[in-house]
């Protein structure tokens, strides 16, 4: 590839301009901001590997693995095999098992007896692990001495094993199964005396995850600890791994993202938004619409049902928008503060009542509030104070039920595992209109029946 072809290279969103760069700029650039600029660009596949291969250093073996996956894939599918073989060695072993399972069956068969016998072992022990769990997202590049070396000659060990290690900021402590004794961080080795044993400066309390936990549990325990990396252990307690907060940083985007997906009633998507063809994206997003769309017809439904009472009184159809939609909304609100609260380990199920008290009492102010505002708008629109009665108490009895179904439904999901987030957006939204035009008229019924 000439130099004229990398002139449309952006830099990177550090950099406040875009000026066309060489190959001697890359060498400067941080790994990251190689790989941010390459997909910018939107070269191809071999275009990108060109580039890589021209900048030659461990800044492009690095600035592969910051790539997206799916340029990742498109690249490890259009490359040789024997040129690609560099990037997947360097990768960490998560990640490089993320990749080739993505890729063609076909090129992960020719690409496997390539790869180096100990990257194979470790490939085959990360690739059965269960998608969402602690095992898949482990990194075995971990360092570990037994408790009886002093601390000495765990320091010179670790020099040895620091460059092949993706941390070194805790070292654990195992016997010779691998069973995990306890740990002593880089800075307690190093602050402890040279002929002190490890046995009497390791913590021993040590708290890991089991390799089938969620990754969402996970990433609370090293977000509530504070941790740099945590170990992962199986059912004997033998060290199989570790999970590193720039892993923990990665599953909390991913969770992140998912749950916005969807709150705006679109199925999740792992893709880039540009990466998605427009067949799946519209299946994404159609699944959803339509459940929603099927729903509103139940609106429609209570609005026919009601029918008699429409027209006799005309002016009740006015009025339906603000009640469903104020309901509407307030349902949505409940919803998004508790599912937050509950991914953030503020609210557990076993807090049912105690939110139901709570929200019973915010519907209760809300309706009042709403509603006595509700009254004098409607009075001086329609100058009508037995149609202004009715919205009030429509809007009292409407708030109350969509911010306790708001409130709680979440909670029932989360003990029946299922995703909260299921009940945000749209789709509460939705319920909850058609559940307001229902209280709408059964409250004008009553009121005009009484008055």
């Amino acid at each position: 590839m000439n130099a004229a072809r990398l002139t449309p290279i952006p830099a990177a969103s550090s950099h406040p301009t875009y000026p066309a760069v060489d190959i001697a700029t890359l060498r400067a650039w941080h790994p990251y901001d190689i790989a941010e600029s390459l997909e910018r660009a939107e070269m191809s596949p071999l275009d990108i590997i060109e580039v890589l291969l021209r900048i030659g250093n461990h800044k492009a073996l690095d600035a592969f693995q910051h790539l997206g996956i799916e340029t990742q894939q498109a690249c490890l599918e259009a490359g040789n095999t024997q040129t690609m073989l560099r990037f997947i060695e360097n990768m960490d072993p998560d990640d490089r098992v993320d990749l080739l399972k993505k890729v063609d069956t076909d090129i992960r068969e020719a690409m496997m007896p390539l790869i180096a016998q100990a990257e194979r072992n470790e490939i085959r022990r990360l690739w059965h692990y269960a998608e969402g769990t602690a095992g898949a997202v482990m990194t075995t590049e971990y360092a570990f001495f037994p408790a009886a070396i002093t601390v000495a000659n765990a320091l010179e060990r670790l020099r040895l094993q620091a460059p092949d290690k993706e941390t070194i900021y805790y070292i654990y402590i195992t016997d010779a199964d691998r069973h995990l004794q306890g740990m002593i961080s880089l800075r307690r080795l190093i602050m402890s005396k040279p002929q002190t044993a490890l046995a009497d400066v390791m913590q021993t309390n040590v708290i890991a995850v089991r390799h089938d936990m969620q990754v969402e549990a996970v990433a609370e325990i090293i977000s509530k600890y504070d941790f740099l990396a945590l170990p992962v252990v199986d059912g004997e307690d033998r060290l199989l791994g570790i999970i590193t907060v720039d892993d923990v940083i990665d599953i909390i985007r991913a969770e992140n993202t998912e749950d916005f997906q969807r709150i705006s009633a679109v199925v999740p998507f792992e893709e880039q938004y540009f990466k998605r063809p427009l067949t799946r994206l519209f299946w994404n997003r159609f699944c959803w619409l339509a459940i929603l769309l099927f729903t509103s017809i139940l609106s429609t439904a209570m609005m026919e049902w009601n029918l008699a009472l429409l027209q006799q009184m005309v002016a009740l159809a006015f009025f339906i928008p603000m009640v469903t939609g104020t309901c509407g909304n307030a349902g949505t609100q409940s919803a998004t503060m508790v599912v937050r609260a509950l991914a953030l380990g503020e609210v557990f199920p076993r807090d049912y009542w105690r939110v139901f008290y709570r929200e019973l009492l915010m519907g209760l102010a809300l309706g009042l509030s709403l509603g006595f505002m509700a009254y004098f708008r409607v009075l001086l629109q329609d100058h009508n104070v037995m149609i202004g009665f009715i919205v009030a108490v429509a809007l009292l009895a409407t708030l109350l039920t969509a911010n306790l179904a708001g409130a709680l439904i979440p909670l029932v999901l989360r003990r029946l595992n299922l995703d909260p987030a299921l009940t945000a957006g749209p789709f509460i939204a939705t319920i909850i209109d058609a559940v307001g035009i229902t209280i709408y008229f059964q409250i004008a019924v009553l009121l005009i029946k009484i008055f």
